[in-house]
């Protein structure tokens, strides 16, 4: 099921990067480093994207 997902964002022109399992969502959690990282800082209005490295790395250091 996470393929098919994938493949459909993947189709319509977006990125997509495996964050993991339901049980590792608070890496993405409002506060986190991930948070908005996609589109830069949350204080840039216009916002950019960022490679899936960035996202990976914002990930990495996440701490509850």
């Amino acid at each position: 099921m996470k393929a098919a997902v994938a493949e459909f964002i993947d189709s319509v022109g977006y990125g997509v990067v495996d964050a993991g399992t339901p049980a590792d969502s608070w890496r993405q959690a409002t506060g986190t480093p991930v948070w908005a990282t996609p589109y830069g800082p949350y204080a840039d209005e216009r916002g950019r994207p960022v490679g899936e490295g960035t996202v990976r790395a914002a990930l990495a250091t996440a701490t509850r």
